[in-house]
């Protein structure tokens, strides 16, 4: 209730000011009104403006929201969705599903009969002093990447239990925190992702690679011959690993070429800097060992070309924070392993 009084304060000046009119008012939808909305408002041009609102950005909220409201588009009405602030996850997610929104502080991206605004950049004025648990912390993540490594599967959540090593409350509490986000599909006692795509993305507004504990440093050499002289070091030190970001990309697709080798180790990545002779250094770093902030990371690894890497769902999260070509090997690999359903190769 109060994001929808904010949302009412605030909306006849935003539309007044995207829409360059002198007024636009905002009313409650009426309640015999089977639109299903919560607020409506009509400009200059006749057109009605029905409007959603919620109380966050995330894509599994903005999915949900248009299902609801993208049946009700016509030519004289354009539903928009209402967040306090929009992410660029969950612009993403509206963008895919090309629903209009607005946030309270002014951004916004509305397209209609004769009408494209677009505005970005404006900071955030309704910061949140806190929020819920994430369902995406790296423990809690186990359950996330357990589904999306077989999105198809409808899971019990014993098994969920069994397969995570989890105990059944905390899988009860991750479980009803992604149904909260609208991130779940639901069959008796069984569930599965609602929609992988914005499971995937829900988990990348949270996911942070400098979480990870990261020891980087120089080592003679580059590119994928000097991760395949990592992989076989590692080997014989029997430091477990599982290479990610631009070797991993490379090794399972050839994409794209790149300095930076990135390999997770279930070691301590200082031990195993020392056992690789690894000379520590910032600047002109060509290595990262990354101790992994929870052993779920290692779910679901794979033999690409010689090398073993973790899951491509990894991969792909880890590569939206990594440097060089990594954001559009990220978006290759999305493309071509893993598909419309989520599922990786």
């Amino acid at each position: 209730m109060a994001i929808e009084r904010e949302a009412r304060y605030r909306l006849p000046h935003l539309l007044a000011d995207l829409l360059e009119e002198r007024d636009v008012p905002v009313e409650a939808a009426p309640q015999e009104d089977d639109l299903g909305v919560d607020l409506i408002a009509s400009d200059s041009r006749g057109r009605q403006w029905v409007m959603e609102v919620k109380s966050s950005s995330r894509p599994g909220q903005v999915s949900r929201a248009a299902e609801q409201l993208l049946p009700l588009a016509r030519e004289d009405v354009i539903p928009v969705l209402i967040v306090p602030f929009m992410s660029r996850a969950g612009a993403e997610a509206a963008d895919r599903a090309r629903l209009n929104w607005i946030d309270l502080s002014g951004n916004a991206h509305i397209r209609a009969e004769n009408l494209h605004v677009w505005v970005q950049g404006r900071p955030n004025e309704l910061r949140s002093r806190g929020r819920p648990s994430s369902p995406f912390a790296p423990k809690s993540a186990r359950v996330t990447r357990t589904l999306l490594l077989e999105p198809q599967r409808w899971w019990l959540q014993k098994d969920l239990v069994t397969v995570t090593g989890l105990d059944d409350g905390n899988i009860s509490r991750i479980v009803r925190r992604l149904d909260e986000e609208f991130l779940l599909e639901r069959r008796e006692r069984r569930l599965r992702p609602r929609d992988p795509d914005v499971l995937i993305d829900a988990w990348a507004q949270d996911y942070r690679f400098d979480h990870h504990d990261i020891v980087l440093g120089h080592i003679s050499g580059s590119g994928i011959d000097n991760a395949r002289i990592v992989s076989e070091r590692l080997g014989s030190l029997g430091i477990h690993h599982a290479f990610t970001g631009l070797p991993a990309a490379w090794v399972m697709d050839q994409y794209a070429r790149f300095r930076l080798t990135t390999v997770y180790v279930g070691d301590d990545p200082r031990a195993a800097a020392d056992g690789l002779g690894v000379r520590r250094a910032t600047a002109g770093a060509n290595l990262q060992l990354v101790g992994p902030d929870d052993i779920g990371v290692f779910s679901g690894e794979r033999n690409h070309g010689g090398l073993n890497c973790v899951s491509a769902v990894q991969v792909y999260l880890d590569l939206l924070h990594l440097p060089e070509r990594a954001a559009e090997a990220a978006s290759h690999l999305r493309a071509h392993h893993l598909r419309s359903n989520g599922a990786a190769d």
